[in-house]
């Protein structure tokens, strides 16, 4: 039997319904990446303005979700909207390189500490060629990732993902590789080694246990897609030492958190150095963008000056670069950060706030503008093994009971977390709290 809130999402939202059911015939699910689907069917979006989205059925909504972290500008910004219309008069695609591309590098590198780059298109294709290069740099082929981490779904990272079973959990000491989808060999898993985020102790017995035979740690500077988990005190300053002994190379992946956390990321936030960076979401300012950069000594190593291929004909495309430039250089400034800072900390208040007031099991993870709840857990974990226990099941009831009330709080799953963007503003932030307030008092009773 539905439950209330699944009856009342139902009868709110029949365009939806209706778009999915002839949508589900010919596109599988009825949507265009697994994540945009949710029981009992997905919504369907037809406008965004501002924090906001309107659905088919007309309903608004305030967004938390921003595309992912890829709508921090905001949707529709008015000044990318004019970056793009000014670049669709000169062409979209030209098969050369176009110009602009030198202002918008210049101004990721002043982010970001990378000495050269190359752009891609999305954050799949960032963390796929990063991978590469590091194997490259280093002749070894094995890769350690974090358990929950998510890198995009390709081959060589589409491992231990997000394990929810017990027996796919395996040891806490020793995580097991573990494919998270149909059609990963074996072969593939194998060069995948997997330990936890925030513990340096599990990362060097992997090391020991592999010595020279590691290319690279790929890992977020906060890890996302677990919910939000910050790294302790002296995590990063004891991963960089580790590679530098063992004579790997380190990864950050800032496709999510770049230009999100900070103006500068997670790397920024926490002092990362890393060998390697990737890039993608937020610096697209809502188009197809992404980048990976890093040391010159290793970014040389692509062809056409080494031998590590790098392909792609959308790669650095001018209508790409112009909203992106447009969105780096005059909509995430120093003073759009300090408002968007404002605004995630009352958010956040206001979500522990009625965490405690309506005595709800709950415990947030938090860093910055980017936030996430974590039912059933007294404390905010430190690694997804710690987070999977969260209750899943009243996340869900949360999830559909905000969007009754008009608040997309965050991706469609419980390891999704809220962002603020840009053209937020107050008003926006103390409807999310209020829909909070309502959301948990109705799932008390």
């Amino acid at each position: 039997m539905p439950t209330p809130e699944v009856e009342q999402y139902v009868s709110k939202t029949t365009l939806s319904k209706k778009n999915y059911d002839t949508l589900a015939s010919i596109i599988p699910g009825g949507v265009n990446t697994a994540i945009q689907y949710f029981p009992p069917y997905p919504l369907y979006m037809s406008k965004g303005l501002g924090g906001k989205l309107w659905d088919v059925d007309g309903i608004e909504y305030v967004d938390h979700c921003l595309a992912y972290g890829a709508m921090t500008a905001g949707h529709a910004n008015p000044i990318i909207l004019d970056a793009i219309r000014k670049q669709l008069g000169l062409g979209t695609l030209h098969g050369f390189q176009g110009a602009g591309v030198e202002e918008l590098a210049q101004e990721i590198m002043r982010r970001f500490p990378v000495e050269m780059l190359r752009f891609a298109n999305s954050g799949l294709e960032a963390t796929f060629y990063a991978t590469r290069l590091a194997r490259a740099a280093t002749g070894r082929k094995l890769i350690i990732k974090m358990e929950g981490g998510y890198h995009g779904a390709h081959d060589v990272l589409m491992i231990s993902d997000k394990p929810r079973r017990r027996v796919l959990l395996g040891s806490r000491y020793d995580p097991p590789s573990t494919a998270d989808s149909l059609g990963i060999p074996d072969e593939v898993v194998k060069q995948t080694l997997v330990v936890h985020f925030n513990d340096a102790e599990g990362l060097e017995r992997t090391l020991k246990r592999h010595e020279n035979e590691v290319a690279a740690i790929i890992t977020e500077p906060v890890q996302t897609n677990s919910g939000i988990i910050p790294p302790e005190k002296g995590y990063f300053d004891a991963v960089r030492r580790l590679c530098d002994d063992y004579g790997i190379l380190l990864i950050i992946d800032e496709v999510k958190t770049g230009c999100n956390l900070a103006d500068g990321g997670g790397t920024q936030l926490y002092g990362v150095k890393p060998d390697l960076m990737t890039f993608a979401k937020a610096i697209g300012g809502g188009t197809p963008l992404a980048a990976f950069g890093g040391k010159r000594e290793f970014m040389e190593l692509i062809t056409p000056l080494g031998g590590a291929v790098h392909y792609g004909t959308y790669n650095g495309n001018p209508l790409s670069v112009a909203a992106g430039t447009a969105c780096l250089k005059k909509v995430l400034t120093s003073t759009a950060y300090a408002k968007i800072m404002k605004l995630g900390d009352e958010l956040y208040k206001g979500v522990e706030d009625a965490i405690a007031d309506t005595k709800t099991k709950a415990s947030v993870g938090h860093c910055t503008m980017m936030g996430s709840i974590f039912f059933g857990l007294d404390q905010a974990p430190k690694n997804y093994r710690e987070a999977a226990q969260c209750d899943a099941r009243t996340w869900y009831r949360y999830w559909i009971n905000m969007l009754n009330r008009g608040v997309v709080p965050s991706g469609s799953a419980w390891f999704e977390e809220w962002m603020v963007s840009a053209m937020h503003d107050p008003d926006d932030i103390k409807k999310s709290i209020q829909a909070t307030y309502e959301t948990l008092k109705s799932i008390k009773k």
